[in-house]
C-alpha cells in the first residue's frame, strides 16, 4: 500500500494482496445489520428494539462527531482505517474491540458514543442537521457553561430542537450507568429560543455480544442556561464544521477495485450520502 494526496483527494494504491480483504472490509461494511436499541424513561414504549444499520454509516458519523480543528484534518475518514475491519459480516452488531490497544479503551468508547449518538439523531429521532456544542459556543449560539452542557444539538422539520449527550463503554451494560445519570444534567444545561422537542442520552455499550444502544429520554430538571440558540444556527455549525475539512475524499484502487469515500453534505432526501461508497 502506498498513499499519495492529489487534488485534496487521498489515493490508497493497494497492493495485489490488499486488494481481496479491502473489497470484503467495504462489503461487510455496506450490509444491513441488527443494532439493538434500548429505550428508558420515555413517554410511551420502553424496553428492547432492533433497527438496521449499515456499519458504513456508522463509520461515518463517527468520523464526523469526532471532528478536529486541524485544517489538514481527514477526521471523518480515519474511522474506516481505523475500525472498518471491526465489523464482521454477520447480521449482529458485533464489534471487535481487541482491534484497539487495551490502554486505550476509553478512546474507543468516547468515539463510538459519540458516533452512535450521530447516528441516533439521523436514524432513530429523523433530525435535519447536527453540530457540536463546541462549533455552536465558536459562532455564538451557545455560551460556555462548564461541563454541564450536552455534546450536540440538532434540528428537526418542525423548527424544534434535539439537546442530546453521549456516553460510551467498552464494558457491560451496567457499566455505562453512572455515565447516563450524568448524561441527564449534561442534557439540561442549555435553553434555546427555538423549542427544544428532545433532550436524550445516547449510550453505546461495545463489551457485549451484540452491542447496545440505550436511549434515555430524561424528564426536566431544574433551570437550563439562556443562549441564542435557534434552528438556522445550529444548520449554520452543522455546515461550518464540516466544510473545515479539505481531504474530503479518498480512493482505494487496485487490480480489478476502485472504491471511492467522498463526503458530501447529509440531505433527507439523500438518505445517509455524506458518505459514500461507489465501486
Amino acid at each position: 500500500m502506498h498513499i499519495t494526496i492529489e487534488d485534496n483527494k487521498v489515493i490508497v494504491n493497494l497492493d495485489e494482496w490488499e486488494v481481496e480483504p479491502f473489497r470484503s472490509m467495504f462489503e461487510n461494511l455496506d450490509k444491513d445489520i441488527h443494532c439493538l436499541c434500548e429505550f428508558r424513561e420515555f413517554n410511551g414504549y420502553n424496553g428492547d428494539a432492533f433497527n438496521n444499520l449499515k456499519p458504513l454509516h456508522l463509520c461515518r458519523t463517527i468520523g464526523e462527531a469526532n471532528l478536529s480543528g486541524d485544517p489538514f484534518a481527514t477526521m471523518s475518514l480515519y474511522p474506516f482505517w481505523k475500525y472498518g475491519f471491526a465489523f464482521g459480516g454477520t447480521n449482529k452488531l458485533a464489534i471487535d474491540t481487541g482491534i484497539e490497544d487495551p490502554h486505550k479503551k476509553a478512546v474507543t468508547a468516547d468515539e463510538f458514543g459519540m458516533g452512535f449518538c450521530a447516528w441516533v439523531m439521523e436514524e432513530i429521532f429523523d433530525c435535519e442537521y447536527w453540530a457540536d456544542t463546541t462549533t455552536l459556543i465558536a459562532i455564538g449560539a451557545v455560551f460556555p457553561v462548564g461541563s454541564k452542557r450536552p455534546d450536540f444539538v440538532c434540528t428537526f422539520p418542525d423548527g424544534s430542537l434535539g439537546i442530546f449527550e453521549a456516553k460510551g463503554t467498552t464494558g457491560k451494560s451496567g457499566d455505562i450507568t453512572s455515565a447516563l445519570a450524568d448524561g441527564k444534567g449534561q442534557t439540561q444545561g442549555i435553553t434555546a429560543q427555538a423549542p427544544i422537542s428532545q433532550r436524550v442520552v445516547v449510550g453505546a455499550v461495545l463489551g457485549e455480544v451484540n452491542a447496545r444502544v440505550i436511549i434515555l429520554d430524561p424528564p426536566p430538571n431544574g433551570e437550563p442556561a439562556k443562549t441564542n440558540l435557534t434552528a438556522e444556527l445550529v444548520a449554520k455549525a452543522a455546515r461550518s464544521m464540516r466544510r473545515a475539512i479539505p481531504l474530503n475524499e479518498t480512493l482505494f484502487l487496485g487490480d480489478g477495485i476502485a472504491i471511492t469515500l467522498k463526503r458530501e453534505e447529509y440531505r433527507r432526501d439523500k438518505g445517509h450520502g455524506w458518505l459514500e461508497i461507489r465501486a
